[in-house]
């Protein structure tokens, strides 16, 4: 998860994207202040395996240009910015792996391989179908 969390890191610097790492309460959302170009990602979230799928989350807004919302860990009601942050994740994720020559032969693996919230069973259900061919 190192190797990831760095490259993520990187993947934001060469997007001039600035972080701050900070160790905050497990349930203090990361967070995109987009004003100051700066994503502020908790260490100590309470799921750990998800902070690669939170740092992507925070990449998307900035790449997909929307208002830097707030992760937080129930979507209920969610909007499209943190649906379309949470794809970019995602797609990002699974690039990653795909690069590294880890191919997975369920979406479930996937998930579970990379912490990545069963909200996105679906998507990565999708995902997985279209780059079947």
């Amino acid at each position: 998860m190192n190797d990831l969390i760095e490259y993520l890191l990187n993947y934001a610097f060469d997007h001039g994207i600035g972080y701050k790492l900070v160790r905050a309460d497990p349930y203090d959302p990361s967070l995109s202040l987009k004003k100051h170009n700066l994503m502020v990602i908790n260490l100590n979230w309470h799921n750990k395996s998800e902070l690669p799928f939170i740092i992507g989350h925070e990449i998307g807004h900035f790449v997909l240009g929307d208002k830097g919302i707030l992760y937080y860990s129930s979507f209920a009601g969610q909007n499209s910015e943190e649906k379309s942050a949470d794809l970019y994740s995602l797609n990002l994720l699974f690039d990653y792996a795909c690069s590294r020559g880890q191919y997975f032969e369920e979406p479930g693996q996937f998930l579970t391989a990379y912490g990545i919230p069963s909200r996105m069973a679906e998507a990565t259900k999708d995902l997985f179908e279209r780059n079947d061919n």
